[in-house]
């Protein structure tokens, strides 16, 4: 399934086991997870239809496509080719239109920093939250779920096909 999407199948373990996180003070169980590693392990559940696996899957493998692109933004300087490609995608811009989904916009009031998240940063870190990289997955999700004629916000869907193309550019 993982090469439907573009990546290696290598990459991904189904796991008997279970994550959870927390969200918004709330502990939440995780379908899937995206490992600094370039893996992905998508957690059983007996009751997974292969369409809900299929979506998990399209989300943790847009997970991993942002994270090669986002080292390569860092290697760059900041005149770099990608800084120049993704310069239109302000923190102030993403902010204000927010998630595309539920769980999307879930991570965009779990953020706590002062300032909106930056394309590319350690979110986590600085803010508690991953809403920039969350909702792009969830972009990922719902075009699998849609096709084409998902209705997602013009700003995501251009971010998403951006990150596509540098992403398919570093692959090679």
């Amino acid at each position: 399934m993982t090469a439907a999407f573009g990546y290696d199948p290598a990459k991904a373990r189904l796991v008997r086991e279970e994550f959870t996180f927390a969200l918004g003070g709330v502990r939440c169980k995780a379908e899937g997870r995206a490992l600094s590693d370039g893996s992905i392990l998508v957690f059983y559940d007996p009751q997974m239809t292969l369409a809900r696996l299929a979506c998990c899957v399209a989300h943790e493998v847009q997970h991993q496509k942002y994270a090669r692109v986002r080292r390569a933004f860092e290697a760059e300087g900041e005149n770099g080719p990608l800084h120049r490609i993704f310069a239109a995608f302000t923190p102030e811009r993403l902010a204000e239109r927010g998630g595309v989904s539920d769980y999307s916009n879930e991570h965009w009031q779990a953020w706590r920093a002062a300032e909106p998240p930056r394309l590319f940063e350690d979110e986590r870190t600085r803010g508690g939250s991953e809403p920039i990289n969350e909702t792009l997955a969830e972009v990922a999700k719902a075009l699998y779920n849609f096709g084409p004629e998902a209705r997602i916000d013009p700003l995501w869907r251009a971010l998403y096909e951006l990150i596509l193309r540098e992403w398919a550019r570093l692959e090679g």
